[in-house]
């Protein structure tokens, strides 16, 4: 099919799947969704909607190239505005002529879960899943209940979220698992980390920075983390720097810590990153998914965000969560200490990494402590697409039988 051709269900054996995923992990979650769900039912299904290579690879041309809808930010979106209705027109009539057996929605909530009601509107027996629970948890908890009408089931890849759906009234939601609880290269870090006996005097602290993936947000927080590296040098600590960065940002990174003191090991790639994780006695990092990371590979970590005003003014009056760390939501406790704008002091968080350094140390034992309960509360017995693919073909089953 030529670009932005229509799949057409044709009441064959073969389903035919709607699909919305705008971001790259998205395609990646919606990818081996169709991969297991294609093995469950034993032939390739048929694909129709808005994806990227991962899916181009199980036959989908998309509508539209899925950089347009997968936005950051505030401002972005609202430049975007005229572009997004269009593109959500386009794609909701392009599904609602496909006629598909199920569509699933993956991430870019604002977008994916509009198609979703047109598409539900005028197909309303047609069974609409969203893979990954948008953040009700966090803000804007009335899209749970407004959900139920276009939504469903939710696949979510958190533990909690079933238990906040249920309680805001939300879809029938299930946890299927995270697939970075499969990643073997975290695993390893994990073991190695768990087990770390006690590093010599003579030793220096292996610190990990991790200063985000927006420029503005590498730029501010590179400032916060050279002071709290000069302040840790003045305490009389030895310093082994590795900065794991993408490679967009890499020169500008560079450039940053050119006039450090400090040798910074500036690296790019999953290899480097999970090197730099094996050895890490602790990580200062920007607030978001990294944590996560961080917690399942054992490095304990400091969290800092620092958030334009425009963004902090809108933040402080939406937010209804206690947390932005995830694993410490998903412990139920403080396990990565938070800290942000003018939270943000160099001697505090100089103190606190190097505490957290100590192998034998009592605050990195509670912090790994807590490690285990995110693991423990995150496993699963079924790797995460087994799961949804299960629940997909289901509904599909159920369909076929009205």
């Amino acid at each position: 099919m030529g670009h932005g051709a229509r799949a057409v269900s044709d009441g064959s054996a073969t389903p035919l799947i709607g699909i919305v995923a705008g971001e790259p992990s998205g395609q990646l979650l919606a990818a081996d969704l169709i991969a297991a769900l294609s093995d469950r039912i034993g032939t390739p299904v048929r694909l129709v909607g808005v994806g990227g290579p991962p899916l181009e690879a199980h036959g989908l041309t998309s509508l539209f190239d899925p950089d347009e809808i997968a936005l950051m930010g505030l401002t972005s979106v609202v430049r975007a505005l005229p572009r997004l209705a269009r593109r959500i027109s386009q794609t909701a009539n392009a599904l609602i002529a496909a006629r598909p057996d199920c569509l699933v929605v993956v991430d870019s909530p604002d977008f994916s879960l509009q198609v979703a009601k047109r598409v539900k509107k005028r197909l309303p027996d047609i069974p609409v899943v969203k893979y990954v629970a948008p953040t009700v948890w966090a803000w804007r908890p009335g899209r749970a209940p407004a959900m139920r009408a276009h939504v469903d089931h939710v696949l979510s890849i958190l533990p909690f979220e079933p238990a906040v759906m249920a309680e805001l009234g939300g879809p029938e939601t299930h946890y299927v698992g995270h697939r970075l609880m499969a990643d073997k290269a975290l695993q390893r870090c994990w073991d190695t980390n768990r087990t770390r006996g006690a590093r010599p005097d003579d030793a220096p602290i292996n610190l990990v920075l991790l200063p985000g993936s927006r420029r503005s947000e590498v730029r501010a927080l590179l400032d916060d983390f050279r002071q709290t590296v000069d302040v840790m040098r003045g305490r009389g600590n030895t310093l082994s720097i590795s900065l794991p960065t993408l490679p967009h940002l890499e020169r500008r990174v560079r450039d940053h810590v050119l006039g450090w003191p400090d040798i910074v090991r500036v690296t790019t790639g999953r290899d480097a990153q999970m090197e730099a994780y094996g050895r890490a006695d602790v990580a200062l990092a920007a607030s978001g998914t990294v944590l996560l990371e961080l917690a399942l590979a054992g490095v304990p970590a400091i969290s800092c965000y620092r958030a334009d005003p425009l963004i902090r003014r809108v933040a402080e009056r939406m937010l209804t969560t206690w947390s932005a760390a995830l694993p410490n939501l998903i412990a139920d406790r403080v396990v990565i200490n938070e800290y942000y704008d003018e939270m943000i002091r160099p001697g505090m968080l100089a103190r606190l990494a190097e505490q957290l350094a100590k192998p034998d140390g009592a605050h990195r034992a509670m912090v790994m402590e807590g490690y285990g309960t995110v693991r423990a509360r995150m496993q699963v017995d079924e790797p995460p697409s087994i799961r949804a693919a299960a629940i997909v073909a289901g509904l599909l089953e159920q369909r076929r039988a009205r």
